[in-house]
Parts: C-alpha cells; sequence; structure tokens
C-alpha cells in the first residue's frame, strides 16, 4: 500500500510540473508587442453623441482580436467603462459623454495582455489617462477708425444640456502681436455682456494682429480664436 501511494504521489508531481510548462508557453506580456489604447489626454465635446474611434499604435499586431481596457474616473467609484478592442472589432471607439466630463479617466487592461482567436496572448496592453471637456470656441472680429482699434470676441462653449453652442460666460483676454514678432502680449480682460460679447478698444497708429482668448474651466476647454489683423 505504501508503494502504490508513492507512485499516486509521483503522479500528482509530475502531472502539476506539465502544467507549469504549459502555462508558461504563453508569453509573459512585457516582452509582446505593445497594443497603445489610442484615446488623446485632451478630448473635446463639440456635437451630440459624439463617438471617438480607437486605434491600438502601429506596432499592434494585426492578428490581435481580443483587448480590453477598462476607464475608471477620478472621484468616481463603482462605475466604469469597458471598452473591447481588436481586429475582429472594427468599430471600436468611446461614447464621449460616458467619459466624465471634468475628469481624469485612467484606462487600464485587466489582464494586461490581448489575444488572437485561438485565445493566445500575442500582445500587451498598454495603460492611458485621458481628460474630456466640452469644447469652446471664440469669434473675433476687428474694426480700426483713425486709431481707434476696436476689438470684438464672442466666446461660445458646447453645451450638453441644449446640444449645442451656446453664450460663454468667462472673462475673454485680448492680446496683441507686432508685425515679425512671435510673442504675443496681454491688453486686458473684459467679462462678455449680456449679448455674449465682449469689446476692447485700443489707440494705436501701427497695424498688427490680433486675437482672444478664453481660459479652461472644470468642464470646459480653453479656446483661442482666429487671428485678425487691424
Amino acid at each position: 500500500m505504501r508503494g502504490r501511494a508513492l507512485v499516486l504521489a509521483v503522479g500528482v508531481v509530475a502531472s502539476g510540473l506539465m502544467g507549469v510548462q504549459a502555462a508558461t508557453a504563453q508569453a509573459k506580456p512585457e516582452a509582446l508587442p505593445a497594443c497603445q489604447f489610442g484615446i488623446p489626454a485632451k478630448v473635446a465635446i463639440t456635437k451630440p453623441n459624439a463617438r471617438l474611434p480607437i486605434g491600438m499604435g502601429a506596432t499592434c499586431p494585426k492578428a490581435v482580436y481580443e483587448a480590453v481596457w477598462v476607464g475608471q474616473a477620478d472621484g468616481v467609484t463603482g462605475t466604469s467603462y469597458q471598452v473591447a478592442c481588436g481586429w475582429g472589432h472594427p468599430n471600436c471607439g468611446v461614447v464621449l459623454e460616458n467619459t466624465y466630463p471634468g475628469r481624469v479617466m485612467h484606462w487600464t487592461a485587466p489582464s494586461g495582455h490581448g489575444a488572437d482567436r485561438t485565445g493566445a496572448w500575442i500582445a500587451s496592453l498598454r495603460s492611458a489617462t485621458s481628460t474630456t471637456k466640452y469644447g469652446a470656441a471664440v469669434s473675433l472680429t476687428g474694426a480700426r477708425s483713425g486709431t481707434k482699434t476696436t476689438l470684438t470676441a464672442r466666446p461660445t462653449y458646447y453645451s450638453a444640456k441644449t446640444k449645442g453652442f451656446v453664450r460663454h460666460h468667462g472673462r475673454v483676454l485680448f492680446q496683441s502681436k507686432d508685425p515679425g514678432s512671435s510673442v504675443w502680449k496681454d491688453l486686458g480682460y473684459v467679462v462678455p455682456s449680456s449679448t455674449g460679447a465682449a469689446t476692447y478698444t485700443l489707440t494705436t497708429n501701427r497695424s498688427r494682429a490680433y486675437r482672444a482668448y478664453v481660459a479652461s474651466s472644470a468642464t470646459v476647454w480653453y479656446a483661442y480664436s482666429a487671428n485678425v489683423t487691424r
């Protein structure tokens, strides 16, 4: 009986060793080609139902069929956003309204690897971070009469409530740049009126380039106007 028990024990050990060898046959994720979660660090929502396609980078093997990332927002517990990618999922993308605008999203791959159609690990999945906010815009016009130049800016931002751009309440910074210079100089801040317009008037006998700027807030990105020369 003791001899039989010994044979059985040796059989269990041998079986265990075979299992270890099979498990280690898979390459470690860090030794595999890398797949990126191709989301920009800064993302802006500028239209309803915005969806951002996600690429996986040039080094990601074309045979990757399954790659899953999970997004977790700072300060939000109990919920996450799962995105399944892979060359077998051509519609891989992120619905931007689901990325908690105003919060940093941390995208990680729970398994750490991407698999082919057989389930074999063939790529490592890299982490990423992103911040989604609503987009802003500033229109700028200028008029010159004699030595007086009047600049009028109208800042707006995208509203999830109205599903369109609405009047921005943030103050506008006007800037100027002399011909041949690359340096923008601050002229001053103006708070938009009830009509949404911010107006700045200066006296100068020189033609300059001008632009207007609104700063970021907790949920809205900053924006610059196009340059105007007067």
